[in-house]
């Protein structure tokens, strides 16, 4: 048996031998293969415009082009493959990350882990070292003096970083002996071959960092310098950008703005003496009280100085409006109208802003926070209103968050939208308030709903109808409605009252220059409109108010009833008084030319006569007045064309056509015979009103450089004005209800700035453009056919005589007398009379305002045989009477007595009534109807001594005297000429027959002067 022998160790020492030289001999691959680290910021992918970065890492690559991500805190972020050679600012893509190079650091940092952690973030190698105190107690933070960090510094403090700057590849150099200030060239990162520079720039070297600023001044980035050095052709990237600088510059050629921080670099026995007395001054540092405190309050005070000269300061609230509305008790501060405003507004229209504010926050003495703003035509109630919202949505009685009114609303007629949206940007300017004008599209109400920069939305009536359920549930919620010709409120129970109920606003305002138009029903639903209950149901407010009211107004009261009516009217108007504020225009005497009204009676046509005649056949009045009410209103229809102009009833036929034969349609039939076969529609010649107004038309052309409006309530009027003013090459302007909305402020500016030659005649649809509009470039305006209404023909009339106008105005109201324009006329004046005794601004003789069935009857009657209808109803005693009978005192009113009438039944021509037949109670109703017109001059222009009495020169030389070798010569093209004022033959009066269509019979006249125009006549 062998001898034992020990086991051969050198086997499993070899395996274990090869490990360790295997894992050694990895590790130095390892070593020799992490030749770079780089500073990098990196990111996920993004999509949007600005791109930011998600935070720092490091990236290890290897001479082959491996790479390794890591996070700020050491963890593998990803691993890849890169292309060489890095450069500062490269933009890269690894592990599903975009990374951009930032700076180079040394192999040591990485290594010694130096890097990460609270390296990454810059911290001082001195203070990071320093071992970590426990914290046992939190105290106030300590303010250091920021400073710029040096990675190079940081660096050089170790020596593994020391020996990686000096590689012996590269020659040491003298950082003193470097130029600091560049200028350069940089554009954004291209990827196109042929690549061009964005723009110049300035690279300067502050304190180790490149810092590139604009030709301006402007800041563009920085990066930390590498330690190359700077020389012409050197290429870097700085804030995203490439850079290459193109030649050293003086530091004057440095933009200002980056001059202070263009120091030189500090030494580090400099930094480190600063960071010691930095240190020091920190501990010496006490943290302010008020700090943690809260913010001292701020003094609540007026949006505007209420001690300046001119403050137009409203009313402060009392004790029980504080209580009532101040449930926060919030201070009280004063609300000033705003100075741009007040200082433009007339002593007048500060009272008004002063009423309405009081109304609509509830400082009035009635229950309700509205009112009605019932100002005449012309006295700026616009102003007035936009000053009130302007204050509203910017300031509060009570200084809280947020102002009396947010959401406004103003409800207007379609025509006037564009120039209420005008107004707003004429007082307050184009960015001050956000203004919406609603239009079909309903974006817009959205737009105003959801947005805090719209506060004011400007709709039709006829648009809010549609869209009033969207308003209802905005918020903030409407705080206060503004109706614009608020008189179309005038039924409680219509379409357009209705459709306010479903808002919930209470501060509401009316604005009419005529408030009441017919009767006190139409008073109760606008006070109702604005002040709910205030007037109680409209069927306690018509037994306690209207019944007596009107049973005092007639003729045939009692003393008892007389008594009841003044009481109640004077009760009635003091609670309007309240909440109804009226001015005339007579505030303007001072600040506006002069303005003289005229009523031009003008006598009718032959043509015009004989179509009278035959359609008022008393046999034919006799059925017709047994029938329908249709038949009747198509009757006062036909009335009124003939009175415009006969060829108007031809249109009227053609519509007739294959419709019911009826009573109106065979006399209109049997009139058109007279109608000559070759009328033209612009043949003036036709009508005595439009003989006038071609004669004064060519007046005004030839003699003078004033322009004129013609308004009428019918396009078919318009028409026959259109054609004429062609013919005779009249430069004119149409508006009416066909004119396209947008077009309608354009055309109202270019008349009012344009001379007479190429803007003579404004043609205006009462309806359509009679209201809001401001027609100052015209100093004459026609009416050329009254409408039922009188509110209309008093917008209408008011569209001149307005601010900013420069010359005398003259109004002409065209009647055709004797016929039924002269029966709508005194309808009116006796509709005007309630409103103005019940606004308190009329004459107290202004009480008649009921009319019976008789009216009714009396439409229908032509007085051929007398100049003016009206005059002789008003039975006055002025020298103008035709009959000198006429002149005597009026006698005592009588008691009403029945008529036996032995003619036959139903309507009769004029000529056939009887005096006897004459009920005198029913006169001296219509003549106390029509009390208003003894304020106008009486002239009987059939008199040529009367007719010198005629204050306006074109009207006076139109004027004319009739006789009968004239008559015949109407439907002649020579009419205007043969009609001479200057043969004034004899001062006797020719009959009324003898007279010549186109001749005016009678002018009432009302002129209302300036003070200062008195004041030249007294001297």
């Amino acid at each position: 048996m062998p001898a034992f022998q020990a086991p051969a160790t050198n086997k499993r020492k070899l395996e274990n031998d090869y490990e360790v030289e295997t894992s050694r001999k990895r590790l130095n691959a390892a070593n020799t293969q992490a030749e770079e680290v780089w500073m990098v910021q990196w990111r996920t992918p993004q999509n949007k415009k600005h791109k930011t970065w998600d935070g720092d890492g490091v990236l290890v690559v290897t001479n082959q082009g491996s790479s390794t991500l890591y996070d700020s805190d050491g963890r593998i972020m990803g691993t890849g493959k890169v292309t060489l050679p890095l450069l500062d600012g490269k933009s890269l893509s690894i592990g599903g990350k975009d990374l951009e190079l930032d700076c180079a650091i040394p192999k040591g940092q990485f290594l010694s882990g130096a890097c990460f952690g609270q390296g990454v973030r810059g911290e001082n190698p001195v203070t990071a070292n320093l071992p970590a105190q426990p914290t046992r107690q939190f105290k106030t933070p300590s303010y250091a003096p920021a400073r710029n960090e040096n990675k190079l510094n940081e660096i050089s403090d170790t020596p593994s970083s020391s020996q990686q700057l000096s590689t012996p590849d590269k020659a040491p150099f003298d950082i003193t002996n470097l130029q600091n200030h560049w200028s350069a060239n940089w554009r954004k990162p291209q990827e196109r071959k042929n690549k061009t520079w964005d723009g110049d720039s300035f690279v300067s070297l502050v304190n180790n960092d490149l810092v590139m600023v604009s030709e301006k001044g402007k800041s563009m980035g920085s990066t930390t310098w590498n330690g190359q050095p700077l020389q012409s052709g050197y290429s870097i990237y700085i804030g995203g950008k490439q850079v290459q600088l193109d030649e050293a510059v003086p530091v004057s050629r440095i933009p200002n703005s980056t001059k202070p921080f263009m120091q030189s670099k500090v030494t580090e026995e400099e930094l480190v003496e600063t960071e010691i007395s930095c240190n020091d001054q920190a501990k010496r540092f006490m943290t302010p009280a008020s700090f943690y405190a809260s913010p001292k309050p701020k003094v609540k005070k007026a949006r505007h100085d209420p001690d300046a000269p001119g403050a137009l300061v409203l009313k402060a609230p009392n004790k029980d409006h504080i209580k009532r509305f101040n449930k926060r008790n919030l201070p009280v501060v004063p609300v000033v109208v705003d100075p741009i405003l007040s200082a433009r507004m007339r002593p007048h229209q500060r009272e008004g802003v002063q009423f309405l504010y009081e109304c609509v926050m509830g400082m009035r003495k009635h229950e309700g926070q509205g009112a009605i703003l019932a100002d005449e035509m012309g006295l700026g109630k616009t102003l007035q209103t936009i000053a009130l919202v302007w204050t509203l949505i910017r300031q509060n009685p009570y200084a809280g968050p947020s102002p009396a009114v947010q959401k406004v609303l103003i409800v207007c007629p379609v025509s006037l939208i564009n120039n209420w949206k005008a107004e707003f940007h004429k007082w307050l300017g184009r960015d001050r308030v956000g203004i919406v004008a609603c239009d079909k599209n309903s974006s817009s109400i959205d737009s105003f709903g959801h947005s805090k920069v719209h506060e004011v939305l400007i709709i039709g009536y006829e648009r809010l109808r549609t869209v009033v359920d969207k308003l209802s549930n905005i918020y903030p919620p409407i705080g206060l409605i503004i109706c614009d010709e608020g008189h179309r409120l005038k039924s409680a129970n219509n379409k357009t009252s209705n459709m306010f109920k479903s808002l919930s606003t209470v501060r509401r305002i009316i604005l009419s220059g005529t408030p009441i138009q017919n009767d006190l029903g139409e008073f109760h639903a606008m006070a109702e409109f604005c002040n709910p209950g205030l007037l109680d149901d409209y069927s306690v407010f018509r037994k306690v108010y209207e019944v007596p009211i009107l049973k005092s107004r007639a003729p045939e009261a009692s003393p008892e009833e007389i008594d009841i009516g003044e009481g109640r009217s004077t009760q009635l108007l003091s609670i309007a008084k309240s909440f109804v504020l009226r001015r005339d225009a007579t505030l303007l005497k001072n600040h506006l030319p002069p303005k003289t009204e005229y009523v031009v009676f003008i006598t009718p046509t032959t043509l015009q006569s004989m179509m009278f005649t035959k359609i008022l056949n008393p046999s034919h009045l006799d059925d017709l007045i047994q029938g329908s009410t249709a038949e009747s209103l198509a009757l006062i229809n036909v009335l009124t064309k003939i009175s415009n102009s006969p060829i108007l009833l031809k249109a009227t036929a053609d519509s007739a056509k294959g419709k019911q034969d009826t009573m109106s349609r065979r006399s209109v039939q049997e009139a058109l015979r007279y109608l000559p076969g070759g009328a033209d529609v612009a043949d003036m010649t036709l009508s005595g009103k439009l003989v006038l107004l071609a004669r004064i038309l060519k007046r005004l052309r030839q003699g003078t450089e004033e322009k004129c409006v013609l308004v009428s309530h019918y396009t078919s009027t318009l028409n026959i004005l259109e054609a004429y003013c062609k013919k005779k090459s009249y430069s004119y302007y149409r508006l009416d209800g066909q004119t396209p909305q947008n077009k309608r402020q354009d055309y109202v500016n270019a008349f009012n700035k344009g001379d007479q030659r190429n803007s003579f005649v404004f043609l205006l649809s009462s309806k359509a453009g009679g209201v809001g509009i401001n027609l100052i470039g015209a100093s004459r305006l026609f009416i050329i056919d009254s409408d039922w209404n009188p509110s209309h023909d008093l917008q209408s009339m008011a569209r001149c005589h307005r601010d900013g106008q420069k010359r005398p105005v003259f109004i002409y109201r065209l009647l055709t007398a004797g016929t039924i324009d002269e029966k709508i006329y005194q309808r009116q004046v006796t509709k005007l009379g309630l409103s103005d005794s019940l606004m308190g601004s009329g004459p107290a003789g202004s009480k008649s305002d009921s009319f019976t069935r008789k009216d009714l009857r009396d439409i229908f009657r032509v007085h051929a045989d007398t100049p003016c209808n009206t005059h002789d109803l008003l039975q006055c005693n002025c020298d103008n009477d035709v009959d000198s009978s006429k002149s005597e005192p009026l006698p005592e009113p009588t008691k009403p007595k029945v008529l036996e009438r032995t003619s036959s039944k139903g309507f009769i021509a004029a000529s056939e009534v009887m005096p006897d037949d004459v009920d005198p109670a029913e006169q001296d109703r219509k003549r106390e109807g029509l009390a208003a017109l003894a304020e106008w001059k009486h002239l009987y222009c059939l008199r040529p001594d009367a007719r010198e009495s005629v204050q306006d020169d074109i009207l006076r030389k139109s004027c004319t005297n009739g006789d009968a070798r004239s008559k015949s010569i109407e439907s002649s093209d020579t009419l205007l000429d043969r009609i001479d004022l200057d043969s004034i033959q004899s001062l006797d009066v020719p009959p009324i027959q003898d007279v010549p269509g186109g001749t005016i019979s009678f002018v009432f006249e009302k002129l209302s002067s300036s003070t200062k125009d008195n004041a030249e006549e007294a001297v």
